[in-house]
């Protein structure tokens, strides 16, 4: 067991009897999943707001909000790598729950660059927006793209052990 993985358990307190227990752990672990998941959105929407309601002062809180939020999703998937579950290959991103969720990010995100942007290195408000903008719309089109080619090479992939598949049984 990696120390990854023994921090993890420490942490998440998964030694103790309470786990013992199927139904209880299984339980506990949806309400874990839950709870997890209303602190993302909860930071997401605080951070998309502290910006501009808060100013400077509310933008460095958004980023520490921001890094707190990636460093317990990078432990919590991380975690699942560790003990044999890669989340990115066995779940569909693309669900109007992760679109949403992205929309929220990309707000705060880019309200909080532009706030820090405008106040520390100059310039008017609108040009860093206008820079913001472009800079959402490159990064959408590129991950729009990236997605495309990866599901393109799973749809050939597939396609390839499908005719492979029908090669052995006429084979038989």
């Amino acid at each position: 067991m990696s120390a990854f993985v023994k921090a993890a358990r420490f942490v998440g307190d998964l030694d103790d009897e309470f786990y013992a227990d199927e139904l209880q752990r299984d339980i506990w672990n949806e309400a874990s999943a839950v709870g997890f998941q209303a602190l993302l959105w909860i930071g997401l929407i605080t951070g998309a707001i502290l910006p501009f309601a808060a100013g400077v002062t509310g933008a460095w809180v958004a980023l520490g909000i921001y890094l707190a939020i990636f460093a317990c999703a990078y432990v919590a998937i991380g975690y699942a790598r560790a003990r044999g579950v890669d989340a990115h290959a066995v779940q569909e991103w693309r669900r109007p729950r992760a679109a949403v969720l992205a929309v929220v990010y990309l707000l705060g995100a880019g309200g909080t660059l532009v706030r820090l942007v405008a106040t520390y290195l100059g310039g008017s408000t609108s040009m860093w927006v206008s820079m913001a903008v472009a800079a959402v719309v490159g990064a959408a089109a590129a991950a729009v793209g990236v997605n495309a080619k990866k599901r393109k090479l799973r749809e050939t992939e597939r396609a390839a052990e499908e005719a492979e598949a029908l090669g052995f049984e006429s084979n038989e």
